[in-house]
């Protein structure tokens, strides 16, 4: 997955996280740091130094545990993403 890719996963997620409505006060702190991390990529037209990257696959996948059961579409975009992340070896 190439970088444009990236961002319209990226923007995927993001859109499909502000629609998510029943969740709990961790689940909410999760959607929170799932979107700083996703806001913070996608307005850096500079590059985002790699570290940004691994912070982002890091919530991800703490993310598939907190809305697997009750948010199937966020756990498909989340794992699309951490395979992208993976690929470009980040």
């Amino acid at each position: 997955m190439d970088k444009d890719h990236l961002n319209e996963s990226l923007i995927e997620l993001r859109d499909e996280l502000r629609s998510v409505t029943a969740v709990d006060d961790s689940s909410r702190e999760t959607l929170r740091r799932l979107d700083d991390d996703i806001h913070r990529i996608l307005n850096n037209e500079g590059g985002v130094p790699a570290e940004h990257h691994a912070s982002l696959r890091e919530s991800l996948q703490d993310s598939i545990q907190v809305f697997e059961a009750s948010h199937p579409t966020v756990t498909i975009l989340v794992e699309r993403l951490i395979k992208a992340l993976s690929d470009m070896g980040i």
